[in-house]
């Protein structure tokens, strides 16, 4: 399979014991989270995450090409992994840099924002060729 990194939420599609399903709704319960899935002719089949995520019933259709087992190269996961202590501080500092580039907060979003946050030089209302 291919769909490492799909996204698992309203919209994500399945093959469901043959036929295409598509989650349309999440319910949290007692005993876990589930899902609520569609098939092509509007019936509702409801099943648990865990079961959806690990069971030989289900393959995820991954909306585009994924990373698969066969690409050159390592995942990011894998090369963020091997960093030592001080290569993942530095590269989390660039990645704050990155986002205060482009959202005027280092944590990416105004809901976060530090104290004295935006800086006047990073504000959101000037062009990104300003920041």
């Amino acid at each position: 399979m291919n769909g490492a990194g799909t996204r698992l939420g309203v919209g994500t599609r399945f093959r469901l014991d043959g036929e295409t399903v598509e989650v349309v709704e999440f319910a949290s319960l007692a005993t876990g989270m589930e899902v609520i899935l569609k098939d092509a002719r509007d019936r509702l089949v409801r099943m648990s995450v865990r079961e959806l995520l690990t069971s030989d019933r289900a393959e995820v259709i991954p909306d585009d090409r994924g990373p698969a087992a066969a690409d050159d190269g390592d995942l990011v996961s894998v090369v963020l992994a091997r960093l030592t202590k001080e290569e993942r501080k530095d590269v989390l500092e660039r990645a704050e840099h990155v986002r205060e580039t482009l959202t005027g907060y280092r944590s990416g979003s105004e809901e976060l924002a530090r104290p004295g946050e935006p800086r006047p030089e990073y504000a959101p209302g000037l062009s990104l060729g300003k920041r």
